[in-house]
């Protein structure tokens, strides 16, 4: 399990205390990977859309 970061760390100015229940989501690892596969990163709700769209398809 990886653990994904809803707000870029990058993104973050100055010093921040990160808030487990708001600012990460459990994620496997393939979809770690995908939701990083741009830059800024994909909402984590825009790749379940894709992931849906692509069950359509197939």
């Amino acid at each position: 399990m990886h653990v994904h970061h809803l707000n870029q760390l990058s993104e973050i100015r100055g010093e921040h205390k990160t808030n487990p229940i708001a600012d990460l989501c459990p994620v496997c690892p393939n979809c770690h990977a995908m939701l990083h596969k741009r830059s800024p990163a994909y909402k984590i709700e825009e790749l379940k859309k894709i992931i849906g769209e692509t069950k359509i398809l197939n």
